[in-house]
């Protein structure tokens, strides 16, 4: 501020030594008092818009409407069953269709078919009829196939549709082992241990899967004469309709927000399996697939952006397709003279 005033004096002499020669001295007082004032108001200025210690104000450029990069969707693994039909074994590949290596591999090991993620990615969950042909049983391993074992002490029956609760304590699974010999829905632990009947009924309940929250079970039940999907309690209990086709409406799989189911059916009568999606509560049914060919095995993948499934649609074998949610973008993950179905998907 000192350094303001000293120029503006020195100023202000010049001008009064000039302006004496010129305009005389009473004019020259009046020049002088209008000049001091226009610099006292300039320097209060520049001190107000830039003090003492402070760097000089910048200009900031404005951003552009350059679009922000697109995000590369973050990889998944599916899972699978391949192979000729007398031989099926357990896949993995990236969810798009590259980097297929076998998992169940080995003498001895059987047909090994319908593996399930847990959780957190960890461990597959499958069905093999290692011990004997008549009596097929569940099995876990880690994600990379070492470390197979049976997940219960063997029985003469049947125990298959492995399906791990959200927080990977439990396994859902169908078994034919009560009274009756008919499939019905249990839970156990994911040890094997603590086995329990959910649904005990005189008819057919399979193809359980649990809602996100782990609170409901959806499930297929032969009750009605008809193949229909049902919800239940985790525990068992409020069973209830779904679906009243009649048709066969199979294989529901919960939406990761769990306000939507996924299932497949015929319900339209030409006589091949379509995709379906239907609210929770089992309203607003449609259909997202064509029906073109068999569409079969839905799955969720990519937090619910998109589905995998099995179709026969290019060859007499199935492969696996996948598709965004509305059914548009098609593309086929496997091309193999095989059969391809049963896929589970995961975050990589």
């Amino acid at each position: 501020m000192l350094r303001y005033l000293m120029i503006a004096l020195l100023i202000l002499l010049g001008l009064s030594s000039l302006g004496s020669a010129i305009f005389g001295r009473q004019t020259t007082r009046r020049l002088l008092l209008t000049a001091f004032t226009l610099i006292v108001w300039v320097i209060a200025g520049v001190m107000y818009f830039n003090p003492p210690g402070t760097a000089p104000r910048q200009t900031v450029s404005l951003p552009t409407d350059t679009p922000a990069p697109t995000a590369t969707p973050r990889p998944g693994l599916i899972v699978w069953h391949s192979g000729p039909s007398d031989n099926l074994q357990v896949w993995i590949m990236d969810d798009d269709g590259n980097n297929k290596r076998q998992l169940t591999t080995g003498a001895d090991i059987g047909t090994n078919v319908e593996p399930a993620w847990s959780p957190d990615g960890s461990q597959i969950a499958f069905v093999s009829d290692r011990v004997d042909k008549e009596a097929l049983q569940i099995y876990t391993s880690k994600a990379d196939g070492s470390n197979q074992r049976p997940l219960m002490p063997f029985q003469a029956t049947h125990s298959w549709s492995p399906d791990w609760s959200p927080d990977g304590s439990k396994i859902l699974f169908q078994t034919n082992r009560g009274e009756n010999a008919i499939f019905q829905l249990y839970t156990c632990n994911a040890d094997g241990s603590n086995i329990k009947n959910l649904t005990n009924t005189t008819t057919n309940e399979s193809r359980g899967d649990w809602s996100p929250d782990g609170q409901k079970i959806a499930f297929v039940s032969e009750r009605d004469g008809d193949r229909n999907i049902y919800v239940m309690d985790a525990d068992g209990s409020n069973q209830q309709a779904l679906t009243t086709s009649k048709s066969d409406d199979l294989y529901p799989r919960w939406s990761p927000d769990g306000r939507e189911i996924l299932f497949q059916s015929n319900q339209e009568g030409s006589g091949n399996f379509g995709i379906y999606i239907m609210e929770r509560d089992g309203s607003n049914v449609r259909r997202i697939s064509d029906l073109a060919a068999n569409n079969i095995t839905p799955v969720w993948a990519r937090d619910g952006q998109a589905i995998v499934f099995a179709s026969d649609r290019d060859d007499p074998n199935w492969d696996l397709y996948i598709m965004d949610r509305d059914g548009a973008n098609l593309r086929r993950l496997t091309n193999q003279k095989a059969v391809d179905r049963f896929p589970s998907w995961h975050w990589r």
